[in-house]
């Protein structure tokens, strides 16, 4: 019984400071306050958590879980690498949007940065890393199959990274839909057809 009720604890301390902080930032929320949002103590609060930002880790952990767990689940729904493709962008703008935390840490908003943020970027295991990873696979996938002509490039997959994070600076402008559907239309016809520039003194038939 005493578990059963410590682990309800734990996980009401981890429910209201993912409230609070998705909605006013880490640096905006203290432990009192996400105490005071339980009805418990701030000496409860360190009886679970070595401190704020181990907390704040813990929520983050599991934020990312989750948000690779749907792209992954997006992603294998599909069969085309083009599809995939598409489906991976719009994630970013549509499935990110659900999380302010992440979205926060993605376009590293102030009040959603902490201490321990290039370190975890450095573990290269959260959602941002996986998206990457992603984009990759599905480029290895669509030259495997004919589909995309990546030996065209220097580097296909540092383009499709670089659109990435094109759409993650954009991710709240008022038009990022159709800045989405211009890059998909710019990949799709770039990496599915050669580009050929005639010479001003070339003959046209």
């Amino acid at each position: 019984m005493a578990s059963t009720r410590s682990r309800q604890r734990r996980e009401l301390f981890l429910e209201q400071g993912t409230k609070l902080i998705s909605r006013y930032g880490f640096r905006d929320v203290s432990v009192e306050e996400i105490a005071r949002a339980c009805s418990m103590s701030v000496g409860s609060f360190y009886k679970y958590f070595h401190g704020k930002e181990d907390f704040y880790e813990e929520i983050l952990d599991r934020m990312e879980r989750e948000g690779i767990r749907k792209a992954d689940q997006i992603v294998s729904r599909l069969s085309s690498p083009v599809s995939k493709l598409k489906a991976v962008y719009r994630f970013i703008v549509l499935g990110v949007r659900q999380y302010p935390i992440l979205r926060g840490l993605l376009i590293r908003d102030e009040k959603s940065l902490y201490p321990g943020f290039e370190a975890r970027l450095r573990r290269g295991d959260g959602v941002r890393a996986h998206i990457e990873n992603l984009l990759v696979e599905i480029l290895k996938e669509g030259g495997r199959r004919g589909i995309f002509r990546t030996g065209l490039y220097n580097s296909a997959s540092t383009m499709v990274i670089s659109m990435l994070d094109t759409i993650i600076a954009h991710m709240d402008d008022p038009d990022v839909d159709d800045l989405i559907s211009d890059i998909l239309v710019l990949l799709q016809r770039g990496l599915r057809r050669v580009i050929r520039i005639r010479r001003r003194d070339e003959r046209r038939d």
